[in-house]
């Protein structure tokens, strides 16, 4: 019975890695916010340009749902550029860690890393030390909602692969939450992931050997 039981746990955890990868890769490529359709949304795309430009530093705890409504908790670091820190669970089973020219996957249960490059995905886009939003994406719609904005997009050509809907609050600008629905025709299709940040902060000292710690 313990070669079955082996087998479940290693794809339970392919399945829950595979959905990280695409909420972090999928979150962190917005290459560009561009396309907008009035001079108002225009006008958010480049405060939302300064402000991710202004934000070196960012921690925040998060809340993590998924389309069937189970709900997951953790802990997000940010330190532009080429830093990023995503830990899940308390104490954390899997943290996800962004350095340099690599991303690294550790799940502690099975004692596992996955480690791929940045540059495979957009995600290096988010930790470069310039960000600019004009290139390579397809706004879906941006939206003023009051107290808060939201801009839904896609890449080019590409609205089946899924898509990215990040939210600010306004008066300043700052990130609350984004989304990510997948429409891929993998086993994973139809994927919706919605993480909310709470309990952030910005602007302050990160050592960087935060991002050296699977914990």
């Amino acid at each position: 019975m313990r070669a079955p039981l082996l087998i479940y746990i290693r794809k339970a955890f392919y399945y829950r890695k595979k959905i990280m990868q695409i909420v972090i890769v999928a979150f962190f490529s917005v290459e560009s916010i561009y396309a907008a359709t009035s001079n108002d949304a225009k006008d958010y795309v480049a405060e939302i340009e300064e402000y991710l430009n202004n934000l070196k530093t960012f921690e925040s705890d998060f809340v993590q749902r998924d389309r069937s409504g189970r709900c997951s908790t953790g802990h997000f670091f940010l330190k532009r550029p080429f830093l990023m820190k995503m830990t899940h669970g308390n104490p954390p089973n899997l943290v996800v860690i962004a350095r340099g020219k690599k991303i690294v996957y550790y799940d502690r249960e099975l004692k596992e890393k996955t480690e791929t490059t940045i540059y495979s995905s957009p995600l290096s886009f988010f930790l470069e030390p310039r960000i600019e939003l004009r290139k390579n994406v397809k706004v879906l719609f941006v939206r003023d909602d009051g107290d808060a904005v939201s801009i839904k997009f896609c890449r080019q050509n590409a609205e089946d692969d899924g898509t990215v809907m990040l939210l600010f609050s306004k008066k300043p600008i700052t990130l609350r939450r984004w989304v990510i629905s997948s429409n891929g025709d993998d086993s994973l299709s139809g994927v919706s992931t919605e993480i909310s940040l709470f309990n952030w902060k910005s602007g302050h000292s990160i050592p960087n050997e935060e991002f050296q710690k699977f914990h």
